[in-house]
């Protein structure tokens, strides 16, 4: 997904320069005027977008959740270090919050990828000719529970069958708790023929939507299909999508609903 937006911002005319994070970019885009940094050298990072003269920046694109003890700060990153112990939690909304603070407070200001990439989010309602109809109760608690977890900071995805929670997501991920789920007795679990409850993916209530939304992608559909689920949900204009008809495509093939659902009132402002 970076590098598409990377992609689209070329095509559009438009300068970029990019700060890849060590061990956690794809090479691909050595293809760009880039850098290349460690993951805690936020001073460094904000040096080289001053420098090649950047004034805009959209942070995107997944990493392994750190061990802080075990990183290297230089002194950006010992001042996020110190704000984020300083707070009662350290989940990934409120890390996430304190270094966009860093970049903004290095007059850097903070764009969403689809102000780039403007087909990033998922279209509203049903996607796929699968009805979700008969799954309404399980949608209704799994949006429930995601917000309550999301509220929290713990994750924003959760899966639930027959009104029972199957599984939240921590911080190893929407993929794991996937696979989580797809390991439970087969008692808990639909059928290739019969398929049983939902994913939800949504955004944290309180989370800023410049940075963190959903994403979804092939390898999600899959790990669905995998633990015999009936759909997934997503929030329309709030979930980002690697290649969104290539998803809906996969989910119409392998049987799954994909429903996008409206954001809740006063959602983005």
């Amino acid at each position: 997904m970076p590098l598409q937006v990377a992609a689209a911002q070329v095509a559009s005319g438009g300068d970029i320069f990019i700060v890849g994070l060590e061990k956690e970019a794809d090479a691909g885009i050595e293809a760009y005027p880039h850098v290349w940094s460690p993951l805690g050298h936020l001073k460094a990072a904000a040096d080289h977008l001053r420098q090649a003269g950047c004034s805009q920046m959209v942070i995107l694109g997944g990493i392994q959740r750190p061990k802080l003890d075990a990183m290297d700060f230089d002194e950006g990153g010992q001042w996020f270090l110190e704000q984020a112990l300083a707070g009662p939690q350290t989940g990934d909304d409120t890390m996430l919050k304190i270094i966009l603070a860093y970049f903004q407070s290095r007059g850097l200001s903070i764009l969403p990828a689809e102000a780039v990439v403007s087909d990033l989010t998922g279209r509203a309602g049903p996607q796929t000719s699968h009805a979700h109809m008969g799954f309404e109760e399980d949608i209704a608690l799994a949006r429930e529970i995601a917000q309550t977890i999301g509220a929290y900071d713990i994750g924003q995805s959760v899966v639930v069958a027959k009104r029972l929670v199957l599984g939240i997501e921590g911080p190893e991920g929407t993929d794991a708790l996937l696979q989580r789920v797809g390991d439970l007795a087969p008692a808990f679990l639909g059928t290739p023929a019969a398929k049983m409850g939902v994913l939800a993916k949504l955004p944290k209530p309180q989370q800023d939507r410049r940075i963190d939304l959903p994403t979804l992608g092939q390898r999600t559909v899959e790990l669905a299909v995998q633990a015999h689920l009936a759909g997934i949900v997503y929030e329309a204009g709030g979930a980002l999508f690697d290649d969104f008809d290539a998803v809906v495509a996969l989910a119409e093939a392998q049987g799954l609903f994909l429903l996008g659902i409206a954001p809740p009132d006063g959602a983005g402002e």
